[in-house]
């Protein structure tokens, strides 16, 4: 009798077990379906947080980022692609940290700089850009976190397919017509949804196309030029009062 409820008990925690396992998948939903929207779901260090070893970093939130260290004692990460009338902000990453190897996770290449996410960091901005000859594997590949190394520009989708990074948004026959301000720190995105091209944070001026911004979700995209990137982009709402 005792071994017959034992069993009993035992097939109800598998079941119960296995209803938990359903509803964990299902709850990621989101996050698949922000990255076959666009580039990629965005991570911040909030999903991908603390130090990691290898390629293994966070498989499940940054699989489209390849892991590397850096190859020297400490190197700038930009907020913005460095050009000419674009000022340098950045932070410094260093390659240890409380004694272990730090990691930053490749996106895209560009003219001698790679696209990282900052793994350490818990809040925005913690995509940058940081020199090649600073990283020890500084490319993309053609699966994220494996495969074969891709060129300037190139990045997988939210697809996993291996696409175009368009580094400025398409706004042909947009006008920058009003001058808001962003209220806190946020990504610069190609497309909505889609690769990040930028940084803007608390404070910085963002020029739309249209007179008012008007009132638009959190979660919306909105279009304008961004002077602190030198860049067309889209920043969401949740960080433009004015849109809100």
């Amino acid at each position: 009798m005792r071994s017959s409820l034992a069993a009993l008990r035992a097939s109800r925690g598998a079941c119960l077990g296995g209803g938990l396992a359903v509803l964990a998948v299902l709850g990621g939903g989101a996050s698949a379906m922000a990255a076959a929207a666009g580039g990629a779901p965005h991570a911040t260090a909030a999903q991908a947080a603390g130090q990691v070893s290898g390629r293994t970093a966070t498989a499940a939130a940054t699989h489209y980022t390849h892991s590397t260290t850096l190859a020297k004692a400490q190197c700038p990460v930009y907020l913005n692609y460095p050009k000419g009338g674009v000022a340098p902000r950045h932070w410094t990453k260093h390659r240890t940290a409380a004694g272990k190897r730090t990691h930053l996770g490749v996106r895209y290449t560009y003219k001698g700089y790679a696209l990282v996410l900052d793994y350490a960091k818990k809040k925005d901005p913690s995509w940058g850009f940081i020199a090649k000859s600073c990283l020890t594997d500084p490319y993309a590949y053609s699966q994220g976190d494996r495969g074969t190394r891709l060129g300037d520009l190139r990045a997988i989708g939210g697809n996993g397919q291996v696409k175009a990074v368009p580094i400025s948004a398409a706004h042909r026959g947009k006008k920058q017509r009003t001058l808001i301000r962003v209220g806190s720190n946020g990504t610069l995105r190609s497309a909505p949804k889609s690769f990040v091209i930028g940084n803007g944070v608390r404070g910085d001026a963002f020029r739309i196309t249209t007179k008012h911004c008007g009132h638009h979700s959190s979660a919306a995209w909105i279009l304008g030029y961004a002077p602190a990137s030198g860049r067309w982009g889209y920043i969401q709402a949740a960080h433009l009062p004015a849109c809100r």
